[in-house]
């Protein structure tokens, strides 16, 4: 089985296109953090997205609102068109993180991406 890479950088520093070139000449994926300290890279450097979604919030049911879901799907069906997704939420108000991403995957027509 193919094994599929992705990195995940912490600091803007690597907003740079020289470290594009290098992540996509060996085909590794730059994670998308949506997160305040992380910076949000969204370069496409390989055949999948990996996007990390930590603004999750204890007091919104679903996690993020219906406006907020609804601009993560659009962007999901955009990075579908690269390529797979691997979307999660993860961080934030964990306990509404199921929510959020079952409300994600019914934006999304109930197949995720």
């Amino acid at each position: 089985m193919p094994l599929r890479h992705a990195i995940e950088v912490r600091n803007p520093t690597f907003k740079d296109p020289k470290f594009y070139a290098l992540a996509k000449k060996y085909k590794v994926a730059i994670i998308f953090a949506d997160d305040d300290e992380f910076p949000q890279i969204d370069e496409p450097t390989t055949d999948f997205t990996y996007a990390r979604l930590m603004r999750s919030k204890a007091n919104v049911k679903t996690g993020y609102t219906g406006p907020e879901l609804d601009a993560w799907a659009k962007k999901a069906k955009a990075w579908a068109k690269r390529g797979d997704v691997f979307l999660y939420f993860i961080s934030g108000a964990k306990e509404n993180n199921p929510a959020a991403a079952m409300a994600l995957i019914e934006r999304l027509g109930g197949k995720g991406t």
